[in-house]
């Protein structure tokens, strides 16, 4: 080395011959740090220097040299490096300094490590073999220098009650991967699916869950974890039938084929090959309201349950409906059509002789008939099963034109009954539409022959006369129409209309005066007869009262008679002289007359004949 050391003293002839002698540019001193190193190529081959230190290549051997820095590493950092001579290749890591061979080449640039958490891993592969292995975290990978990356991966956390379907593809094995765990898929394995849920089952409740490889199906029963295996298939969690003591169910083996009826009160629990054909129901409580129409499967027959109880079906019989008891009112009747198609009539009348009470027997049918409704009997929707046999009330309405062309329209109604319900059923399916569309017929022939004046005055004998004209319609469908009533009429026209208004509006007005006319005569004549009948009583009145007044003066007299008569007999008797008995009576009498006179207000005037006056003086008084 001290060789090459050129000192500064004295030093330029030699160094003017380096300059002139040596072909490169290796005539300089060069100072290396301690990060840097020199790469000579020399005459015998390749030569590093590294620093730190000041170098001079010797010119003799240097053909050329270059400057490269170190390749400084942290602790997270590698490189590969290749060497030109051997072709081995090397993984330096860090923390490092690292200075290259003379003939090594850097591969790769600086590269950082890996680092893995708890819940990631790496599958790295061998170039040399193909192999592919896993790495775990936590930790730091740095691959080796015939290591490549293929993928990292995060870890699958399962928790308890959780289960992942994986695969090999070496082997083909399947299998579940069942939690508490954290799952690092190895690099052959292959996730199937996502991750799942066990079953959790109740004490109620079970799951059926068939092998796809067998076929083989089992029924796993609550309360448990189940864990499919892996290749049945996922289904849903079923609860076990419970049935409460008026329910059922049909159960079939699908193995054999039997059919059994489950009845309650207790907890199904279906079998491997048990199919529910029959959910659970509740079975038909039969009473006197209520019956069960019930088909046997085998033969098909029908049969109706009426004792009361609760039926449940056999595994052969099915409940086709519950029928309910027909109760018939006394103006109620039904028609029934039997399975030959006869009808059968039933009554709520009592004198007819049906039952009033009844269930539908098997095969048997209440028959229904779709009559019309509405004011003209546009719509054909009325559903009629009971039939009302007491007179009622139709209302109708339509069009009809006078015979001076006057188009009227008509509103009333019908009084009707049906008679016969045989007769019925048997001529006609729409009793009120063939009532109101012969009645129209009818009163457009016979309006047709007035005119509007005469209409307007016999509307109602036209009504009569379109109902009764041709009982015989009516009477051949069991019908009879007690009246027909034209409630209100108008014309079609509006200018029409105005005018009949006005004339029924005049009408009516002079109807109406002459009302009142007629309540004033009544009035009056009313108030003649009341003075008639009171003068009547007043002479009544006076008659009776001069009646009583002759009796009262009659009594009187004959009282006085006979008072006179007594005491002039006994006057006379006593004092034997008729004369002095009559003179005693008439100075009692007038005795009896002044004192009356004295005892009221009246005032006595006496004549000179009659008075006989004597005036006298006394010391006390004066009288007169």
């Amino acid at each position: 080395m001290a060789d090459n050391v050129v000192s500064l003293n004295g030093a330029s002839l030699w160094l003017r011959y380096i300059i002139k002698c040596c072909p490169c540019s290796c005539g300089y001193m060069e100072y290396l740090g301690q990060d840097e190193q020199l790469l000579l190529e020399t005459t015998t081959g390749r030569e590093i220097v590294n620093g730190p230190v000041s170098y001079f290549p010797p010119p003799s051997t240097t053909l050329s040299f270059q400057r490269r820095p170190a390749i400084s590493l942290t602790s997270q950092q590698y490189i590969s490096v290749k060497d030109g001579v051997t072709g081995d290749l090397k993984v330096v890591r860090g923390p490092a300094m690292y200075f290259l061979g003379a003939y090594e080449v850097a591969e790769t640039p600086v590269m950082t490590a890996k680092v893995l958490s708890a819940v990631q891993g790496i599958h790295f592969s061998d170039k040399r073999t193909g192999e592919i292995k896993l790495i775990r975290g936590p930790t730091t990978f740095i691959p080796g220098p015939f290591h490549q990356i293929v993928k990292t991966i995060e870890a699958i956390p399962l928790h308890k009650g959780q289960f992942v379907k994986l695969e090999d593809r070496l082997t083909g094995n399947v299998w579940h991967e069942r939690g508490e765990q954290l799952l690092l898929l190895a690099p052959t394995w292959t996730q199937l699916g996502v991750v799942a849920n066990a079953y959790s089952l109740k004490s109620n409740e079970y799951v059926r869950l068939q092998d796809t490889l067998t076929g083989k199906i089992r029924i796993e029963r609550g309360e448990k974890l189940v864990f499919p295996t892996p290749f049945e298939k996922p289904t849903v969690i079923k609860y076990a039938i419970d049935l409460k003591q008026f329910e059922f169910c049909k159960i079939q083996d699908e193995a054999s084929g039997k059919i059994r009826v489950e009845r309650g009160e207790k907890l199904v629990w279906p079998g491997p090959n048990d199919k529910i054909v029959l959910n659970k129901r509740t079975g038909t409580t039969v009473d006197a309201n209520t019956a069960a129409l019930v088909r046997n499967m085998d033969n098909g027959l029908q049969t109706l349950i009426t004792e009361p109880g609760l039926f449940i079906p056999a595994k052969n019989e099915q409940v086709l409906k519950e029928r309910k008891v027909i109760r018939l009112a006394d103006h109620e009747a039904v028609v029934l059509k039997d399975k030959n198609g006869d009808y059968h009539y039933y009554y709520g009348d009592p004198t007819k002789g049906t039952e009033r009470a009844f269930f539908i027997p098997p095969y048997w049918e209440l028959v229904k008939l779709c009559w019309s409704r509405g004011r003209r009997r546009e719509k054909r929707d009325l559903i009629i099963t009971i039939f009302d046999t007491r007179p009622q009330f139709m209302s109708f309405e339509f069009n009809c034109r006078t015979s001076d062309n006057v188009e009227m329209i008509l509103e009333g109604t019908f009084f009707w009954e049906i008679l016969s319900l045989p007769e019925m059923m048997r001529t006609t399916s729409d009793a009120s539409g063939d009532v109101c569309a012969h009645a129209r017929s009818c009163f457009i022939q016979l309006v047709s022959k007035v005119k509007l004046a005469e209409f307007m005055d016999t509307f109602n004998d036209i009504a009569h006369k379109a109902h009764s004209s041709d009982d015989e319609f009516y009477r051949m469908r069991g019908i009879k129409i007690h009246s027909l009533e034209v409630t209100q009429y108008k014309c079609a026209d509006a200018s029409t209309s105005k005018i009949l208004s006005q004339i029924i509006m005049e009408t009516t007005n002079r109807m109406n005066r002459l009302s009142r006319q007629e309540s004033e005569n009544d009035v009056a004549l009313a108030k003649i007869h009341a003075e008639v009948t009171q003068e009547k009583a007043r002479s009544e009145v006076i008659k009776i009262k001069q009646e009583h007044a002759v009796s009262t003066a009659r009594a009187e007299g004959e009282a006085e008679a006979q008072k006179t008569v007594s005491y002039l007999k006994h006057v006379e008797k006593s004092m034997e002289s008729k004369e002095t008995a009559e003179d005693t009576w008439h100075v009692l009498r007038k005795h009896e007359g002044l004192k009356a006179v004295a005892g009221g207000k009246a005032q006595v005037y006496f004549t000179p004949k009659d008075a006989n006056i004597t005036i006298e003086n006394t010391n006390r008084r004066q009288g007169v």
